[in-house]
């Protein structure tokens, strides 16, 4: 009795949803489709039903943050930029492993990875930035800022996690979100020690 379409669609969502876990945790390179197939309690045999490559399954696990992702579209729910970056910059999303960010996780695989991979990756940063910005409006100068700011929460994000200094990492991502902070409130970069005292 061959499977339903439901159960197909199912069975695809464990394996990006283990592969994403893996990946976060081990980088793409040290993940086998072995691992990522066990994971989701599945055998080898049946990955090829859904992916002809382990580069595939990579990029729609991107492609399926994307989809997830915070701000997306524009929804009237979605984080301001504010709220976005102190996020991005938390405590929480710091530790948070299996489910963190892929601009953080994937960077340097994707750096060595496919076209198709480096598409999707490049999706991820479009929508980052674009959420940082929606509040801002159309301008270059809001553009500008935008990308600042998402320089700013990625990059602050990576150095401190790549570190083995926690408290050197905590003090990376707050200046990184003061900085974050400032822009989003119409001021220019370095100015966020005096927008702090000036908001005391």
């Amino acid at each position: 009795m061959p499977y339903t379409v439901e159960h197909k669609a199912q069975t695809r969502a464990r394996i990006v949803d283990s592969a994403r876990r893996l990946f976060n945790r081990h980088g793409f390179s040290e993940v086998s489709i072995d691992q990522i197939m066990a994971e989701a309690g599945l055998t080898r045999g049946g990955f090829y039903n859904h992916f002809q490559r382990k580069q595939d399954l990579y990029a729609e696990v991107v492609r399926h943050i994307l989809s997830c992702a915070p701000g997306r579209g524009g929804a009237p729910n979605a984080p301001d930029a504010r709220q976005l970056a102190t996020d991005y910059l938390s405590d929480r999303h710091q530790a948070e492993m299996d489910y963190t960010c892929p601009l953080i996780s994937f960077s340097s695989d994707v750096a060595r990875g496919e076209e198709c991979v480096k598409q999707t990756y490049t999706q991820v940063l479009d929508a980052l930035i674009g959420a940082l910005q929606r509040p801002l409006g159309d301008s270059a100068h809001a553009r500008e800022r935008a990308l600042t700011m998402a320089t700013l929460c990625v990059g602050g994000a990576m150095l401190a996690r790549a570190i083995d200094d926690p408290e050197l990492g905590k003090q990376i991502r707050q200046t990184a979100l003061k900085q974050v902070l400032a822009l989003a409130d119409g001021e220019p970069a370095g100015t966020a020690e005096a927008a702090s005292r000036g908001r005391a």
